[in-house]
């Protein structure tokens, strides 16, 4: 059935209504802004955005590291955790996903890929590595699990036993001062990427992002590509139970 609409007595009564809907408008717009935790709150000049403020110290650390931790970001992970859904959603229109692991307190954005088109390059990648230094990540991964399921609050690990695993790929190499450096680099690149913390001399805290970087079917291409064994079990069954949003 269509409306009937009653025609306006004089041009004041026009102009009243049209104020009318103006206000009704901006109330859908502030009950709108509270229902998804969103603040109109000027935070300095010419700022145009809607995000409280803890959002956008997530938003921005997540752009701009490789991750954020509960652990060591605590101002960063609040805000991501007091609205996930509308950090998902500023992520996504910079064509950017969110993943959170609850379990290991670790969330990093990583980037989309759309068929047809070029996605420019906006963040670090957490997965994103050479070589020597996949199968560096691969070892540590195996080990984080491997500790952790035994009931491991922190893992730690020594520098020999990372340069171990890493020696495999100059076995047929004769500079072994090239090879020497090459190992110390990617050491220091997982402890610059937070990866690891160096405790001691030699001596590193494997940090909970490892258990995040690779899925399942990632660890099993590095390891076949080097010719090492199969996942085991229990990693294939903490890597499929994981809870990575």
């Amino acid at each position: 059935m269509s409306e009937t609409y009653e025609p306006y007595e004089d041009e004041q009564d026009y102009e009243e209504d049209l104020w009318d809907d103006d206000e009704d408008v901006e109330e859908d717009e502030e009950a709108e802004d509270k229902e998804g935790g969103r603040s109109r709150e000027e935070l300095f000049p010419e700022d145009t955005g809607t995000c409280p403020l803890p959002v956008r110290h997530a938003i921005a650390a997540l752009i701009r590291r490789r991750y954020i931790s509960a652990d060591e970001d605590k101002v960063a992970w609040e805000g991501l955790l007091s609205a996930p859904d509308l950090v998902r959603s500023r992520l996504c229109d910079a064509l950017l996903l969110l993943k959170v692991d609850r379990r290991c307190g670790v969330a990093f954005a990583k980037q989309v890929e759309l068929e047809d088109d070029t996605v420019p390059y906006k963040v670090k990648s957490v997965n994103y590595f050479n070589n020597v230094q996949s199968l560096l990540m691969v070892s540590l991964v195996t080990k984080y699990f491997a500790q952790t399921a035994a009931g491991e609050a922190r893992v730690w690990i020594e520098g020999d036993e990372m340069r171990e695993t890493m020696r495999r790929l100059f076995e047929d190499d004769p500079d072994i001062i090239t090879s020497e450096n090459t190992m110390r680099a990617a050491i220091g690149a997982m402890v610059r990427n937070g990866y690891l913390r160096e405790v001691a001399q030699d001596r590193y805290e494997v940090m909970p992002i490892v258990g995040v970087v690779y899925t399942l079917d990632e660890i099993r291409a590095v390891l076949e590509r080097y010719g090492l064994e199969e996942v085991d079990s229990d990693l294939a069954k903490r890597r499929e139970g994981d809870n990575r949003e």
